[in-house]
């Protein structure tokens, strides 16, 4: 007997066991891929090594703002008389902490040869009805002067009860809106209650905001009450 022969064929088997194993694991592999395939697995992806570019920022997001400086060109006309009345306002708010915020705010107004200023300051909170809306409200001192103005002119002003107009006082208000804010698009719209003088009243009014960039708005409103209504216009920075 041939040593040689035994050990050749005991190779041989070898070689074709090990070559059926491999057989089978390929047909098992390409059965296990056919199956998922069938499944609508999808594989997962390869990576590229390079983090995808985050979404362009919107220009115009942002919370609604509580801490804005305004300043406006005021056109009053006086109901029941024949002149009107050219101003500026210049508008503060400034939040020191979630829901609450101070408010000022100075006003001049040339009637007809004579003038009149009002200046007010206040502690106002508000509360987020949704996201985009807030319920805000805020009050305090309001301080008037009028001079060099004859009563009917002056009318929605306090007097001194010295029949022409003239004079100064200290009363109060309170200013109960909502916000709202919609991309570049933001709205106040509610009432103002003034007590000062021979002057208590409610008003409406209405201001809308633009953003032209991240900073600054373009804005325009009207107010209007039982004796007046005043149109303004301007810019505001929010900070």
């Amino acid at each position: 007997m041939n040593p040689d022969a035994g050990i050749s064929a005991t190779a041989t088997n070898n070689n074709t066991k090990n070559l059926m194993k491999k057989t089978t694991t390929i047909l098992a592999a390409l059965a296990v891929s056919a199956a998922t395939a069938l499944a609508g697995t999808t594989p997962a992806p390869v990576s590229s090594g390079k983090n995808p570019p985050p979404p362009p920022m919107d220009p115009c997001a942002g919370p609604i703002s509580y801490n804005n400086i305004e300043l406006l060109y005021a056109y009053t006309d006086f109901d029941g008389n024949a002149d009107a009345g050219n101003g500026v306002r210049l508008n503060l708010e400034y939040s020191p902490a979630p829901n609450f915020y101070l408010t000022g705010g100075v006003e001049w107004i040339d009637i007809d040869g004579g003038d009149a200023w009002l200046v007010k300051g206040g502690l106002g909170g508000y509360f987020a009805l949704t996201p985009n809306i807030h319920l805000a409200a805020d009050g305090g001192i309001l301080y008037a002067d009028v001079s060099g103005n004859g009563g009917p002119v002056v009318n929605p002003l306090p007097g001194n009860g010295n029949g022409d107009g003239d004079g100064s006082d200290t009363g109060w208000y309170v200013r109960p809106h909502l916000r709202g804010k919609w991309g570049c698009f933001s709205l106040h719209i509610g009432a103002e209650y003034d007590d000062v003088g021979d002057r208590e009243e409610w008003q409406g009014f209405a201001d809308l905001y633009y953003q032209i960039n991240p900073a600054w708005d373009l804005t325009a409103g009207v107010h209007f009450g039982e004796d007046a209504t005043t149109v303004t216009a301007g810019v505001r920075w929010r900070y």
